[in-house]
């Protein structure tokens, strides 16, 4: 299923720019979405519970599979990371989303 790719924005808030970021799926969640990369945008101050319910209204196919059914949560050993250097732990602290940053789904449980 390589090169299938999703994109949503949510557009301007009050005339800013919200920045479009990629997450990329690796490994299960790739395989529950059927989707390489899924484009979402966030406004700045949101949380990364917000990255993370942007996720889950682009690819709904990853709720209950990766995504917590209430959408504001990862299941499991699945973990959030910012262009390969940190991994999110703290799902409410506030993130400001940058073009050029990938974000990264992926399950570390498997090895």
């Amino acid at each position: 299923m390589l090169g299938k790719h999703l994109g949503i924005s949510k557009g301007t808030q009050e005339g800013g720019y919200e920045p479009e970021v990629a997450v990329e799926l690796i490994g299960l969640a790739r395989g529950h979405a059927g989707l390489d990369t899924v484009n979402i945008s966030v406004q700045d101050g949101a949380t990364w519970r917000d990255v993370i319910a942007a996720l889950a209204q682009a690819s709904p196919a990853l709720v209950g599979t990766v995504l917590t059914e209430d959408r504001c949560n990862l299941i499991g050993s699945y973990v959030l990371n910012v262009s390969g250097r940190h991994s999110v732990y703290d799902l409410e602290e506030e993130v400001t989303l940058k073009a050029g940053y990938c974000l990264s789904v992926l399950d570390v449980g498997i090895c």
